[in-house]
């Protein structure tokens, strides 16, 4: 009986370790987007706007995500590449709120259908836990994009330290920091909305952790918890 429960599981174990594979992967693929923003070459500044690009893609794959959803996805992120290389190099300021503005819907599609997949599983295992993570690292993406197109729309210093446009980096680092709650407190919002925003995205981290991340951990199934009794 037990032989014939290890061959009936086979093949659901091979595909559930497939796909752990890919939010294992996406992970390492959003940190590495996360560290490009740092570039300051106009090579690296270029791959970081195709590795963010990849990061969208990439998530939509792992979340199996449905025609209609890559049909969007498939036009959507190219022009949202373009964009951005165009914004990075550009001095129009429409072509940079644009270029923000299609940064911000990308992530939170990411979000949106990798949600849908985490919820639709089965059971919480270590592969839906880094989806989790996946996601909470998103939302400080969001979070960033959603900085830098106020700054740009404002056309505003968007931080108190400085009286000069940031860089992409700033904003990253703001949006992570703020999102881990650890407030080091070097930048800091200078306008109401955007100081409402960054509370939000705290609040958001701190509960995203404590309730979503560790609720799923608590009931994280084994394999051999999964298998029936022979």
């Amino acid at each position: 009986m037990a032989g014939e429960h290890e061959r009936t599981d086979d093949p659901f174990i091979a595909e559930e370790a497939r796909w752990a594979d890919r939010y294992g992967l996406l992970f390492l693929l959003i940190l590495l987007s996360l560290v490009l923003t740092a570039a300051n070459t106009t090579w690296l500044k270029i791959a970081a706007v195709l590795v963010q690009g990849g990061v969208v893609l990439f998530a939509f794959l792992a979340a199996r995500a449905g025609r209609r959803a890559w049909r969007v996805a498939v036009v959507l992120v190219p022009l949202a590449v373009i964009l951005g290389i165009a914004g990075r190099f550009g001095d129009s300021r429409a072509a940079e709120g644009v270029a923000a503005a299609m940064n911000l819907v990308l992530p939170a599609a990411a979000i949106v259908v990798l949600g849908r997949r985490i919820v639709m599983e089965p059971f919480v295992s270590s592969r839906t836990i880094i989806g989790l993570l996946c996601v909470y690292l998103l939302i400080g993406m969001t979070f960033a994009a959603t900085y830098i197109t106020i700054a740009v729309v404002s056309d505003e210093p968007f931080f108190v330290q400085t009286d000069h446009d940031a860089q992409p980096v700033d904003f990253t680092y703001f949006s992570l920091v703020t999102l881990a709650t650890v407030g080091y407190g070097d930048f800091t919002a200078a306008n109401p909305m955007p100081r409402m925003l960054t509370a939000i995205e705290g609040l958001t981290g701190q509960l995203y952790l404590v309730t979503v991340v560790a609720v799923a951990v608590s009931r994280v199934r084994t394999r051999r918890d999964r298998s029936p009794e022979g």
